[in-house]
């Protein structure tokens, strides 16, 4: 057999490399390795696979892996028993293994090492047949002696662990040996494992009261307790108050197994060596004297004794309610406790706000000893810098000589701050210029400043006792409110029609007839004084903003 190998019926010959790319011929084989210097074997039987590559005649042989071998096994890289290449003939070097060299029951000698082929797969098996050179039989391959002398050890090891297997925790003398070695008394415990893997990050959360009033300045505190059912470890956290004057420890008691008399775990000679139990002064060790606290003793409304302190169990949370439920079948109830938080402490006033200086940089004086900057909405800053919003107004007064005064109003949407103007006027006998200085205004009567919504036209403001209305506004402003709706109701149109609907809809029918009585050319629209009129004569007075802001929706001429 070799690869060049085809039907006499071809007429077109095919490359070995595209007519057999991808096929591997699979053989299954062993080798005897001698063992030196052991009482326990003699020899070795080494099971291994040759795979044999029809498109090079190359070849690689891999050992598959074997529990606690020890050797170097498996597919991965630098674990092949054989690199892969053409392997030379040993009686002729100049020529290498091919197909027709391989088959079962045969002996290869590589490099030294004679392998002796017991099998091969399916897929070798029909390449054979169909180039008219079956396999034979599969042989059977010897058993290794020392192998199957371990296995039988392991399965008799296995049916008798009790005995021919024992664990440190069961066996006296393996526990003092490791003791002795250094050991931890926990690893010398049972095992643990199924409890670990069952209830990892399962914590039960008990709430806790100390009733220590009766002790010179004891009081009653509120405590909260985990128990980890991983391990049947517990910890108790102290519950922090504001001003309580008491310093924020992390933990009243650390993680830990909790006895339930630690009389008799403090009063003790010495330990053991190969238990954790200790052993009392009348020399006999007491089992129960050394027991820790389980999920079992703890329940809503009972007293624990812990390290000398009187716990009360007030309550817990859903998860702990929901296990006790499923695992002991009891149902528990919160029990009311009242702590000392009716005292109402003296709260100190905040004076009010003296110039110079803003009224942030005065409550950072009276909040701390060392004042800090006050922080500032950066981001806010940046995208609305330079972002100005201009009105001009008068002021509402019955003086005659400020009837005529015109100030123009500036509201900075960087910061909240508001600046008023007043543009010279000849031959009026007041000097104009900077009317009120670049700065945050409260509304008269509250503490909350101006905001952006509060600055339309026909409002009123008042600054520093002085009454503004404000009657105009530029361009620029207009449709930064038309813009931003939500913070401007009055250029809301959404907001209007709400308003307008109820209205509307109680005079829809005189509202048509005195429109159309001002349009007797049927075109569909009137004119701004008709259509004040109409509004008047219904009793619709409608503020200047929402005015402004339909015209500029509906007005044909803009």
């Amino acid at each position: 057999v070799s690869k060049g190998a085809a039907p006499a019926d071809d007429t077109k010959a095919v490359p070995a490399w595209v007519a057999f790319d991808r096929k591997v011929l699979r053989f299954n084989c062993y080798f005897k390795e001698s063992v030196h210097e052991s009482r326990l074997e003699n020899y070795r039987i080494r099971n291994c696979v040759l795979y044999y590559y029809l498109e090079d005649d190359s070849m690689h042989i891999s050992e598959p892996k074997i529990e606690n071998s020890g050797i170097p096994q498996g597919e991965r890289k630098g674990t092949v028993f054989l690199k892969r290449h053409r392997v030379p003939k040993p009686d002729s070097p100049s020529s290498f293994y091919a197909a027709s060299d391989l088959a079962v029951g045969r002996e290869l000698d590589l490099y030294g090492r004679v392998f002796l082929i017991t099998d091969a797969d399916a897929f070798t098996r029909a390449f054979y047949a169909k180039v008219g050179a079956p396999l034979e039989e599969p042989i059977p391959v010897p058993h290794d002696p020392y192998t199957t002398s371990r296995e039988e050890m392991k399965e008799h090891i296995v049916r008798n662990q009790k005995y021919f297997h024992p664990r440190p925790a069961e066996d006296d003398l393996i526990r003092t040996m490791e003791a002795r070695l250094g050991a931890s008394s926990t690893i010398l415990g049972g095992d643990k494992l199924d409890q670990f893997l069952k209830y990892d990050r399962r914590v039960l959360r008990f709430y806790m009261a100390w009733d220590d009033r009766k002790s010179l300045y004891g009081e009653l505190r509120p405590f909260v307790m985990h128990y980890y059912l991983a391990d049947d470890t517990m910890e108790i956290l102290e519950v922090r108050r504001a001003n309580s004057g008491r310093d924020p420890f992390p933990l009243f008691l650390k993680r830990g197994k909790v006895y339930k008399q630690m009389e008799s775990y403090l009063n003790v000679d010495a330990p053991t060596t190969h238990t954790t139990q200790l052993i009392d002064r009348t020399g006999q060790v007491d089992p129960t004297s050394m027991a820790t606290y389980t999920d079992a003793d703890f329940a809503v409304g009972k007293q624990v004794n812990i390290n000398g302190c009187e716990f009360l169990i007030y309550g817990c949370d859903e998860f702990t309610r929901d296990y006790y439920d499923k695992v002991y079948g009891e149902h528990f109830e919160d029990i009311p406790v009242e702590f000392d938080e009716s005292v109402e402490r003296p709260q100190m006033v905040i004076p009010p706000h003296v110039s110079p200086g803003s009224e942030e940089d005065s409550l950072g004086s009276f909040l701390y000893l060392i004042p800090k900057v006050p922080k500032k909405n950066f981001r806010r800053m940046m995208e609305n810098d330079r972002k100005i919003l201009r009105f001009l107004a008068h002021l509402d007064t019955d003086n005659p000589e400020d009837r005529g005064r015109v100030f123009v109003i500036k509201y900075f949407l960087a910061d909240d701050t508001v600046a008023v103007f007043e543009p010279p006027t000849k031959n009026s006998g007041i000097i104009g210029g900077k009317f009120l200085e670049r700065c945050r205004v409260k509304r008269p009567g509250t503490n909350d400043f101006y905001t952006q919504a509060d600055f339309f036209t026909g409002a009123k403001l008042e600054f520093n006792r002085f009454k503004f209305v404000i009657h105009q506004a530029d361009e620029y402003s207009l449709s930064y409110m038309e813009a931003d709706a939500e913070s401007h109701p009055m250029s809301n149109l959404q907001y209007i029609a709400e308003q307008l609907v109820p209205v509307l809809a109680e005079k829809r029918e005189s509202l048509i007839g005195a429109f159309k009585s001002h349009d007797p050319s049927d075109s569909g629209a009137v004119g701004y004084e008709a259509f004040q009129d109409v509004l008047s004569q219904h009793e619709m007075e409608l503020n200047d903003q929402v005015l402004i802001t339909l015209l500029r929706k509906f007005d044909r001429d803009a």
